[in-house]
């Protein structure tokens, strides 16, 4: 993106992240190194519903600017590290722990990587543990890998909890156009691949 559109995306995002800050008491976004976001989610049980929404968030805007078709179709590439955090001060702007390294770590191997768009792992957890989960959440971000920047819209608010006949007042097209774009996009099965994820106690089954 050009530096013009790139500011402009940067402070629609940060209008979410301050949505988001009500919606999940704790959470935190800032945005460095031009063009990464590193949030703190103090429920891991949110993170991935958050992660799909920047993602979703993302491929709907871009559609409105000049970019690479990798970002179009992709719009982010995220990594969920689920760990510690020793220190969150958003007033001085910094964040430290076990959480943000595991993060960071995974996602600088996966942007070195071909076609690989998401990272998860637990801190202290069994390997295969972490493996599965790592599967199932590449797969989650792989359904939304396929959406339109339409459907990412409809998808993005329905995620959010819009019903049908909101989302065609605010969107401008029919209900009926609605609901094809969510069955298009698989709705259903997102929907509850997320609410699966959300029901996780990973202190249980580590």
């Amino acid at each position: 993106m050009n530096t013009e559109d790139l500011i402009v995306l940067r402070n629609r995002l940060r209008d979410l992240f301050q949505d988001f800050e009500e919606d999940y008491p704790g959470f935190w976004a800032r945005i460095v190194r031009g063009d990464s976001i590193e949030c703190v989610v103090p429920n891991y049980n949110d993170a991935l519903r958050i992660a799909i929404l920047i993602k979703l968030y993302v491929k709907m805007r871009v559609s409105e600017f000049e970019c690479s078709e990798m970002l179009q179709r992709y719009g982010i590439r995220f990594s969920i590290g689920v760990a510690d955090i020793k220190y969150a001060d958003k007033k001085e702007d910094i964040i430290n722990g076990p959480a943000i390294y595991l993060s960071g770590r995974n996602l600088d191997e996966i942007s070195r990587r071909e076609n690989v768009m998401t990272a998860f792992e637990i801190g202290q957890a069994p390997k295969p543990l972490s493996n599965l989960l790592d599967s199932y959440v590449a797969m989650v971000s792989g359904i939304v890998d396929s959406y339109s920047a339409k459907q990412a819209e409809v998808v993005f608010l329905k995620l959010l909890g819009f019903k049908e006949i909101e989302i065609s007042e605010r969107v401008g097209i029919s209900q009926s156009s609605v609901n094809t774009r969510a069955a298009n996009a698989q709705w259903g099965l997102l929907n509850t691949a997320i609410k699966d994820f959300e029901a996780l106690e990973i202190e249980q089954i580590s």
